[in-house]
Formats: C-alpha cells, sequence, structure tokens
C-alpha cells in the first residue's frame, strides 16, 4: 500500500535508525570479551542511552532524505527526484553502516572508536589498499553481517512506497507543506544536537551515560568521525605558572655519566617489535610463550613489565625515538602539530657523532615514518624501496623479518662506529602471515598474531647469531621494545592497563650489570631516549617526557590516552582523568582488573599535581613549538 510523504519519510528514518543502531551494537557482539564484567542489564542500558547518539547521526545522514520530501515542491513525488534523493541516501547509510562493523575489528586493536584521523592514518599507510582482499577474507563474518544489513535497509526501504499521485500546487499545498519543513528542521537540528542542552553532543558525552570501558558501545563511529572532523588541536592550559610548573614538572633532562659501565658500549641499535604485547612473552607473562629466543635473552638484559605510550604504530615510534607521547586523538605524525621541530635520540646522538640510520621493511612513505625519522634526525631512512631483493615480499606489508633482519644486520656492519640504527619489525601485523616453510612448526595460541609473534622471535634468534659475530656487537647497547600491543586474550591483557603492557628491555653484551629483572614500575616507551643517553654517559640536555630508568625517580610515572581519557599512573595507583576532571582511580597491584574505583577513598592528589604539570608541559609546549631543550632551553 502507498503512503503519504509524511508517512513514508518517517517509516524509512525509522528502517535507517534501526540498522544504524545494529551495526553500531555489532562491536560489543565481535567483542565481547574486552567488555567482561559487565552484566546484561548494564550492556542493554548503555546501547539503549546510544540511540541518542544514533539519532544525531541519523539527522545527520538523512538530512537530504528529510529536506528533499519536506520542502514545498510540486515535483517531489516525481520518480526522477525520489530516484536521486533515495540513491543518495542508501549510499550514505551503507557507508555509514560499513564505518561501524569495521570499528567492530579496528577497536580490538586501539581500544576507541574510530575518528577522522583515519583518513591521515589511510592515506600514509601505502599497502593498506592491497590488503583489502585479505581483511576480507580473514573478517568474512562482518562482510556477511554487511551484507545483511544492507540488503535488509534496501528492500524494506523500497518497500515502504510513497503515493505519487501528483498534488496540486495552490495556496493550501504551500502553506500545509512549509509549515512541516518548519517543524521537520526543527526536529533535525534538534536530532543534530542531540537535544534541547546548551552545548550539542561530542564525543565526550559518552561519559554521562558510562564508565570509560563502555563509552565506546554508546558511541557510534559515524558519529565519532563527523565530530572529530576539524577537531582544534590542543588547549593552552595554565595550572600553574612558569616557576611554579618546573617544580611539579619539567621535561628537560640531563644526567651524570652511570659508573660501571663499560665505556667502550657506544653503539645502540634499538629493535622495535610489532604489536609484541607482554601477554605474548613468557618471561613476563609467565604462561605459555611464544617468544623462546627473547625469554632467554631477557636472562641477560634489564627488562621491564613496561607501558606503551600509545596503541598504534604511528603513536608509538615518536614515544620512543623523540620521547613524545600521544594525548589526544591525533597522533603526533598525523595531526596539527607535525611540522613542529623536534629532537630526539637521532639529533642527539648524531650532534655526538653519530651514524645513525633507521630500517622499516614496509613501503616507504608509510605511515608517515620516513618524513618523522627525518626530522627527528636520522640520516638515512631504509625503506623496502632500497632492500635489495624483491622475493622477499611477503605479499602484505613488506619484507619478511628473518630476511629483513638479516639485511639489517649486514648494513650496519658497514656502518661506522660509533652509530645508532634502529629497526622496525612487521611480519606480525594483520594479516599475521608467516613463510610456507614454518607452518606448523611454531607455537600458536588462541589468538592468530600468536604465532607470527613466534616467527618474529625465530627471525631474532638468527639475527643475533648473525650480530654476534660482527665486530660491532660487544661494543653495542640493544634496545628491545614494542610498538604497542596486540588484542588480548587473557582478561587481565583487556581492560585499560593490560591494553597497554609492552616489554622494554636493555641488553649489552658486555656489560654484565645489565643481567637482571626490574620491579620498578611504571616504565614507558618514553623512558627510552632519556635512558639511552644516560647509559652512554652523554650529558646533554634534552627535552623528553620520560626518565632515565637507570636513575631513581622520586615519582616514577607512566601516561597514555584512552577513550578521550588520560590515564596516568604510579607506583601505586592508576588515574583516569577527563576534561580535567578525575574519574576513577585504582590500587591496580591489588585490583588487575581494574574493578573497584578508589575516586572517593584515597588521597591522590600528588598524582594528580603531577598529571597537571605534565598536561600544561606538553599542550603548550606542543602549541608553541617549543620541542627542543637545544633550541629553547
Amino acid at each position: 500500500m502507498k503512503k503519504s510523504v509524511q508517512t513514508v519519510l518517517i517509516l524509512r528514518l525509522l528502517l535507517i535508525l534501526f540498522i544504524l543502531s545494529i551495526s553500531r551494537i555489532s562491536l560489543y557482539i565481535f567483542n565481547s570479551s574486552l567488555f567482561d564484567g559487565y552484566s546484561f542489564g548494564e550492556i542493554a542500558h548503555v546501547y539503549f542511552m546510544g540511540f541518542r547518539f544514533d539519532i544525531s547521526t541519523l539527522s545527520i545522514i538523512a538530512s537530504l532524505l528529510i529536506v528533499g520530501n519536506t520542502l514545498a515542491l510540486p515535483f517531489r513525488k516525481h520518480k526522477i527526484y525520489q530516484r536521486l534523493i533515495n540513491t543518495i541516501t542508501i549510499l550514505v547509510v551503507s557507508i555509514a553502516v560499513i564505518f561501524n562493523l569495521s570499528d567492530a575489528i579496528y577497536y580490538r586493536f586501539t581500544l576507541k572508536r574510530m575518528t577522522f584521523d583515519i583518513f591521515n592514518f589511510l592515506e600514509g599507510n601505502g599497502g593498506f589498499v592491497e590488503l583489502i582482499p585479505t581483511f576480507i577474507i580473514d573478517y568474512w563474518y562482518i562482510v556477511l553481517t554487511g551484507i545483511f544489513l544492507l540488503s535488509g535497509l534496501i528492500i524494506f526501504y523500497r518497500r515502504i512506497r510513497l503515493n505519487d499521485r501528483v498534488e496540486k500546487a495552490n495556496f493550501s499545498f504551500f502553506l500545509r507543506n512549509s509549515i512541516f519543513f518548519i517543524m521537520w528542521t526543527g526536529l533535525t537540528v534538534l536530532g543534530i544536537r542531540g537535544g534541547v542542552q546548551l552545548v550539542p553532543l561530542t564525543i565526550v558525552s559518552a561519559s554521562l551515560h558510562a564508565p570509560s570501558q563502555l563509552r565506546p558501545l554508546v558511541l557510534n563511529t559515524p558519529f565519532t568521525i563527523i565530530k572529530s572532523y576539524g577537531q582544534a588541536g590542543l588547549q593552552k592550559i595554565s595550572y600553574f605558572d612558569e616557576k611554579e610548573l618546573e617544580q611539579v614538572y619539567s621535561p628537560i633532562k640531563s644526567y651524570e655519566p652511570l659508573p660501571n659501565v663499560p665505556r667502550n658500549i657506544k653503539n645502540v641499535v634499538v629493535i622495535i617489535l610489532e604489536s609484541f604485547s607482554s601477554e605474548h612473552i613468557g618471561y613476563l607473562s609467565k604462561k605459555k610463550t611464544y617468544t623462546p629466543f627473547l625469554d632467554s635473552l631477557f636472562e641477560k638484559s634489564l627488562v621491564f613489565n613496561a607501558t606503551a605510550n600509545g596503541k598504534r604504530s604511528i603513536e608509538g615510534i615518536p614515544a620512543i625515538l623523540s620521547s613524545l607521547p600521544t594525548l589526544s586523538n591525533e597522533s603526533f605524525l598525523n595531526g596539527p602539530y607535525a611540522a613542529n621541530q623536534i629532537e630526539g635520540l637521532a639529533m642527539t646522538l648524531g650532534e655526538n657523532n653519530y651514524e645513525t640510520a633507521f630500517f622499516h621493511g614496509g613501503k616507504n612513505g608509510t605511515m608517515s615514518f620516513d618524513a618523522y625519522t627525518q626530522a627527528s634526525g636520522f640520516q638515512t631512512y631504509y625503506g623496502l624501496n632500497e632492500y635489495p631483493n624483491a622475493e622477499d615480499f611477503d605479499g602484505n606489508w613488506g619484507i619478511w623479518d628473518e630476511e629483513y633482519l638479516s639485511y639489517f644486520s649486514e648494513m650496519t656492519s658497514d656502518f661506522p662506529e660509533p652509530f645508532l640504527a634502529a629497526v622496525f619489525t612487521l611480519s606480525s601485523h594483520h594479516p599475521y602471515s608467516i613463510p610456507e616453510k614454518y607452518k606448523g612448526t611454531l607455537p600458536n595460541g588462541k589468538l592468530e598474531i600468536q604465532e607470527s609473534i613466534a616467527y618474529t622471535d625465530l627471525a631474532l634468534k638468527k639475527y643475533f647469531a648473525s650480530a654476534k659475530e660482527k665486530d660491532w656487537f660487544a661494543n653495542t647497547l640493544f634496545v628491545i621494545v614494542a610498538d604497542h600491543t596486540s588484542e588480548g586474550s587473557s582478561a587481565i591483557y583487556q581492560n585499560s592497563l593490560g591494553q597497554y603492557s609492552i616489554p622494554i628491555a636493555f641488553y649489552a653484551p658486555a656489560d654484565s650489570l645489565l643481567h637482571m629483572r626490574s620491579e620498578r614500575f611504571p616504565v614507558q616507551q618514553t623512558d627510552i631516549f632519556p635512558s639511552i643517553l644516560h647509559y652512554l654517559g652523554i650529558s646533554d640536555s634534552v627535552l623528553c617526557f620520560g626518565n632515565s630508568v637507570f636513575q631513581p625517580a622520586e615519582h616514577p610515572f607512566a601516561v597514555n590516552y584512552y577513550n578521550n581519557i588520560i590515564q596516568i599512573l604510579d607506583s601505586s595507583y592508576l588515574l583516569q582523568i577527563e576534561e580535567d576532571q578525575a574519574k576513577a582511580l585504582y590500587l591496580y597491584r591489588e585490583d588487575s582488573l581494574l574493578k573497584s574505583n578508589k575516586l572517593e577513598a584515597e588521597n591522590y592528589s600528588d598524582l594528580l599535581r603531577l598529571q597537571r604539570g605534565f598536561e600544561q608541559q606538553y599542550n603548550n609546549r606542543m602549541i608553541e613549538n617549543r620541542l627542543r631543550a637545544t633550541r629553547d632551553e
């Protein structure tokens, strides 16, 4: 039965809202283990509260449908006019649904809904398009869900048929429909704003409806992408005057040389391992290991069960090599401050007559690593273009780790000493491929990534066996660290603390004093830069948002950014802060699953003061382009 314009419009909007809401909850359906500890009633409540955000998204993506059918146009029922409006509407809604479903996978790696910076990430990730067929195969259930939802959208949308009887363009027609247009316009604006409250809905508004872990279930991905478009950069902060700020927290560091460090140790090799969570490393997790070689190497190293400063490679690399964490949804490499002058390990060692080079077997330009390494002082960048044997390409991202680490060993052997060489592995990246000859021979577990972790561990074993024969080996400090974590399997690695748990290890073959396990915690990626300088005896003043692990810290801490929350932890507490308000406090050593919020029961004033000083230094220096101690201190 054919229906009036108003009835058709209402029914189609309800259909779109239903499809949007179903695609939103797919994040929970396909990642329910990440939300353990919450009852069905709590999840249902959060899902219901998300309708407000769904309606906001609906009002935006269906605005053409609303306006096109409520304008007082005599030809608005014409088939061509209606076909144009409906085609555009279905296309836009389909894109929104696809983003919601894609986040069912993306979320498990980042712990946040996509924001507009995803487009910068994709633009800088040259191998992504070629991997789309692999993603479709690996996540076929998401594809089938998408086909089911979008087929339902199209079928039922078309069944809501419009009475196309020609309307007379008289005064009554224009008056009646002008009233309808004004009414629908008001409702649409109200829907976009999310209600009559003073401030329109934002991403942060989800905090009013759910605890931090459940906020992604309130939000939908089209909403977070739209709301983060053109998002303003960091805000300048003035918690403290300049004199007091320097007493609360200063990022300018210099260290006196350590005693008992062999002075022949000059070279530095930084090995950055793709997605090597602590969970996969038996030495740290005390569970099944996928890294037998690293376990043996860590017995002869100074090892920390450390904290990552981000959840993506584009956040991990600047944290490791320039001591720059990420305190917003946009990484430094893709954000508005990417053109800032920065320093870091390569620049400082270069000023001390080091040869410096960065190696990555992926496509040149991937995630802007080549641009970053140049800006941070690396003299040479080696990517896929420089690798001599195209037959070693893994078919996905770049060169197999085994072959690339062998190449890395040979290339560094030609460097004059002292040198800094950083290498970033890639085989433990989705789609987690391993060479055919190793299939069925390596440890594997619940997660697909674990077999590829074992492959990279084997590649590391062969690399160190080769490096051990080189003249430079005994004169070298090796630093081994993950760029970020992978998805977690055990509950302890699925919350906002465990999802940042990574290894950081310092290994020097000629220094037996490094052969120890450290109970110091927390240690973070931004501690690596100052720690290396301290160990080498380089006393230059540098800007770094971390501390040397070789010097007792009055207040050791780690910081990261989680679901629009700044998360800071010290040796006792984990504090979560959102929009300048403390939201949660956990005694994480006795509450590893973060179940008991102690905000009202514990005194956290010292940690809050440190966080505010840290954030003020970070924000203001980033905004004012004051990220180099050598230039402005």
